[in-house]
């Protein structure tokens, strides 16, 4: 496979990759519109990838897994930093963090097998919780009128998170059920 066909996964390695950074500048407190520019150029690589993926059919197995590690590795860490500098609630990135580890557990067999598909309900929650922490990380004086919309948005896609998971946990138990009558 040519370099050209591994784009997606350069821009997901990309995102794995930038997640440090991202983290390290939040945690030393530097909000604001260049953060808050980080974190959506970071959470656009995730459309990016995806979308040559699909349309140019440069799917691999290997950005089928890592695709799936950047989003959750970074969500997760970008999220706990945003709320050790008080710019969203704790409840956030907690309530992610222990879904993405039931989901994992009960549905890493169902996805090793590649019968575990993103739904769009788990797209609709990426994307708000990408907003909700473009929106935190722009710092408290940027906002303005905005006030404390961020932790309404987090909160939301928190909530969105929970279903989503809870409807891939189903899926991989009835798959796995109807797979072990075959």
């Amino acid at each position: 496979m040519s370099i050209i066909h591994q784009l997606p996964n350069l821009f997901t390695a990309a995102r794995l990759v930038a997640t440090v950074p991202l983290v390290r500048r939040i945690r030393g407190g530097r909000t604001g519109p260049g953060t808050a520019v980080g974190v959506g150029v970071w959470a656009a690589t995730d459309w990016i990838d995806g979308t040559l993926a699909r349309r140019m059919h440069w799917e691999s197995t290997i950005g089928k897994a890592l695709d799936p590690l950047a989003d959750r590795a970074g969500i997760s860490a970008i999220a706990w930093s945003l709320a050790k500098v008080g710019e969203l609630p704790r409840r956030v990135p907690i309530t992610v963090l222990i879904m993405d580890l039931a989901t994992g557990v009960l549905t890493s067999k169902a996805a090793y097998r590649g019968r575990l598909k993103v739904s769009y309900l788990g797209k609709v929650r990426s994307a708000i919780l990408f907003v909700a922490m473009v929106s935190a990380a722009a710092g408290p004086r940027r906002r303005g009128r905005l006030g404390r919309f961020p932790h309404a948005l987090a909160d939301l896609g928190a909530v969105l998170h929970m279903v989503a998971g809870v409807s891939y946990i189903r899926a991989a138990h009835l798959g796995n059920r109807s797979h072990r009558r075959h």
